[in-house]
């Protein structure tokens, strides 16, 4: 069998979204689980919407999402090809000039049939076709036919892409007989639904790639997600890139539109955060950190990276994003802590001398590892005659800030003692009336 080569050919009028990456990774899949090629072509051809910036954009996102590409290219650097091919159809007598642009001929007679692997057989009726131009009066080709000309000379041997492109597809397989060239296999993807089953936007969470960087998602759960966007293999959720190269083929996309579910993307989020290596979690947490303006990249510094890391070790059990998990980590540096609202009911008036003696037990703790810090808040407590419940609560909102965090003397011992016990007074004077409630 001939070498399968692919090609995702976004146009760089906007930035990357949803639909756009599940197509890229999809394309890429294939190549790589048939040992084929994965072509990136830019379609720039439209000058007036397409932008240098768009095109940066659409390249960093597929490398943050590391789907590298084999080879590159740009349609505006092919022009002349284009029109070439052009000529050849005017040649034919099946292009004519109107108004300064060329016309394609479409056949008035006869149905045009797409074998698509997906969809199966579909025919459309060429009387219901109309002309098209495929020569701009400017000289630039039209989609339609710069996309017959690329795939042909670039020997794509599968057009995989979104069925919004599927009227399309028999112009183009027209344009193909025309110039006596073989159309490659088409494979129409189904599209992808909000939760409520209208098209994807916005409202919906189908932002830009980058944008799901900014927000904390790491780039192998998103394309863990965009995989099982229409893919599935089995009852399994969590995919490797190893076993999405093993095991993707067309086989397992399924014909209705996929649903796009942000709380599913965020456990698939959380997932690949707890099996991130500590030491790459300690570094992307230390940069949404300073990214969310938690502390200065000198106060990140100032931590030192083994507090880090095992902030990092213990925040990632209960925050979905890296984001979540950086303001999660403001506890560790300096600065007053606003309490929760939900705080409230259990930061009571009556709790600040129980504060202040944890305080001072924390004062004169000579081991401040978890056990250490164990041993001395339990050793006040039985001192004052109370149950450890009675305060975990307005111990964890005064340090933290905070009514859910990793486990509390674990959260005491990273937060140091100096913090500790600075927080712990603070607290207490806020509960006497003399700060600010």
């Amino acid at each position: 069998m001939a070498e399968i080569r692919v090609r995702f050919a976004p146009s760089p009028t906007g930035y990357l979204h949803v639909g756009g990456a599940r197509t890229a990774l999809f394309n890429w899949l294939y190549a790589r689980h048939h040992g084929g090629k994965f072509i990136l072509r830019i379609e720039d051809t439209d000058r007036t919407r397409s932008t240098e910036e768009a095109i940066e954009q659409i390249l960093e996102s597929l490398r943050w999402l590391e789907l590298y590409w084999d080879e590159l290219y740009r349609q505006t650097d092919r022009l002349e090809v284009h029109r070439r091919a052009a000529e050849e159809l005017l040649r034919k007598g099946v292009a004519y000039e109107h108004e300064g642009a060329l016309w394609f001929r479409v056949p008035k007679t006869g149905v045009t049939v797409v074998e698509d692997l997906l969809l199966g057989r579909v025919e459309f009726a060429n009387s219901e076709l109309k002309d098209l131009v495929i020569l701009r009066s400017d000289g630039t080709p039209t989609y339609n036919f710069a996309c017959v000309v690329d795939d042909s000379d670039m020997g794509i041997t599968h057009v995989i892409r979104g069925d919004d492109h599927l009227n399309n597809t028999p112009k183009q397989i027209l344009i193909y007989r025309a110039l006596g060239r073989e159309p490659p296999k088409f494979a129409h993807l189904p599209m992808i639904l909000g939760p409520d089953k209208t098209k994807l936007s916005k409202r919906h969470g189908a932002v830009s790639v980058l944008e799901y960087r900014r927000r904390g998602f790491l780039p192998e759960a998103l394309v863990n997600f965009f995989a099982r966007l229409g893919w599935s293999h089995g009852d399994q959720e969590i995919f490797s890139r190893e076993e999405l190269i093993e095991l993707f083929d067309l086989s397992g996309v399924g014909k209705s539109a996929a649903v796009f579910d942000e709380q599913k993307l965020l456990w698939i989020n959380h997932e690949w955060l707890r099996r991130a290596d500590p030491s790459r979690l300690c570094r992307l947490l230390s940069e949404y950190i300073v990214q969310e303006g938690i502390a200065s990249p000198e106060e990140v510094g100032a931590l030192g990276e083994g507090k880090l890391r095992w902030a990092a070790e213990l925040l990632r059990e209960r925050n979905k994003t890296l984001v979540a998990m950086a303001h999660a980590a403001r506890f560790l540096f300096p600065g007053e802590l606003p309490w929760p609202e939900e705080a409230a009911g259990f930061l009571k008036e009556e709790l600040a001398p129980a504060l202040e003696a944890i305080a001072s037990a924390l004062e004169g703790c000579r081991d401040f590892s978890p056990a250490g810090v164990e041993q001395a808040v339990r050793e006040a407590l039985d001192e004052l005659g109370l149950p450890l419940k009675a305060v975990a609560q307005p111990i964890r909102v005064a340090i933290t800030g905070r009514t859910v965090s990793p486990g509390l003397f674990e959260v005491i011992s990273l937060a140091g003692r100096g913090l500790s016990v600075a927080r712990l007074r603070q607290a207490v004077r806020r509960l006497a009336g003399k700060g600010t409630p």
